[in-house]
């Protein structure tokens, strides 16, 4: 399991992450017990290089050195199981985990769509990464996690196929909307290609904080990418409406929770509560077949 999350995090809100993802799971296996989830499809690529492994699952996905569409729905489209984490866990921002041979994704989606898009990239780079090979330290897990997510979101050769050297403030800003990457991640990695000089780079990342640029992203993303596994799911009669306080009934979870853990997919009323002393929906047993969700990767 690995947790990304800032110092101040507290032991009460990392035990209320790790509630959240045993109850994503129930969550995953009332929803493959009703449709057919894409297969998985994540390679490990332990042995490689941070930077090779997300240059070979570029390869392997047919991405290319375009920049990435909507990162979550890609990942779904793999078969990893991306999950919202509730307001008590939200000071944890992503974590993810190998669970037998499922791989699970929690994102609190507290900050930037920008960050979340490179919290998504940071734990597919743990999925890819840290499935079978031992590292040293956290510290260590965490900086392979990061180069592979650089790398991923921001590749080398697409940072000189789309920006002349020693780009402008105005290159900057025109190609981290189209990657949909922070203006600091793209200067960062910019200057780590080798494709800006020191003294540029210390005066455009100053340049940046002064704009903003450190603490948000000014013009940024106007809304946190979607999942299209929640809405097909909700969508669907073929087993009966379903909704959030159906599936929170039938696995007497909190509604709000079950709300949380998909992304806010469904529009609820505020307050809105499922009983907590067992499920009320009690349908009979299905006998048609499970609905297949389409996923376009």
């Amino acid at each position: 399991m690995n947790f990304r999350a800032g110092r101040s995090t507290t032991r009460s809100e990392r035990d209320a992450a790790i509630a959240a993802g045993a109850s994503g799971m129930e969550v995953n296996d009332w929803i493959s017990g009703h449709f057919v989830l894409p297969k998985i499809d994540v390679p490990q690529l332990g042995e490689e290089t941070p930077q090779l492994a997300a240059i070979m699952l570029r390869e392997a996905w047919g991405l290319g050195t375009k920049p990435l569409p909507n990162s979550i729905q890609l990942c779904e489209s793999h078969g990893i199981r991306v999950f919202g984490l509730p307001p008590l866990a939200e000071s944890v921002d992503a974590y993810s985990l190998w669970h037998g041979d499922v791989p699970y994704m929690f994102l609190a989606r507290r900050k930037t769509p920008e960050r979340t898009r490179f919290d998504v990239a940071h734990e597919l780079g743990h999925l890819v990464l840290h499935k079978h090979r031992e590292v040293e330290t956290t510290s260590q897990q965490e900086d392979e996690a990061n180069r592979f997510a650089s790398e991923f979101l921001i590749p080398r050769d697409s940072i000189a196929e789309y920006l002349p050297r020693n780009p402008t403030i105005d290159d900057i800003f025109k190609i981290k909307n189209a990657f949909k990457v922070s203006a600091m991640a793209l200067t960062y990695a910019v200057h780590k290609a080798g494709r800006m000089t020191d003294w540029i780079y210390r005066t455009t990342c100053n340049k940046l904080g002064q704009l903003g640029y450190r603490t948000g992203e000014p013009n940024g993303m106007d809304h946190f990418e979607q999942s299209k596994v929640f809405p097909q799911v909700f969508a669907s009669e073929k087993h009966g409406q379903v909704d959030v306080d159906r599936i929170a009934s039938e696995l007497s979870l909190p509604a709000d929770d079950v709300h949380a853990l998909t992304l806010g997919s469904q529009l609820r009323v505020v307050g809105a509560t499922a009983p907590k002393e067992g499920p009320q929906v009690n349908p009979q047993p299905d006998p048609s077949p499970r609905r297949h969700l389409h996923l376009v990767r």
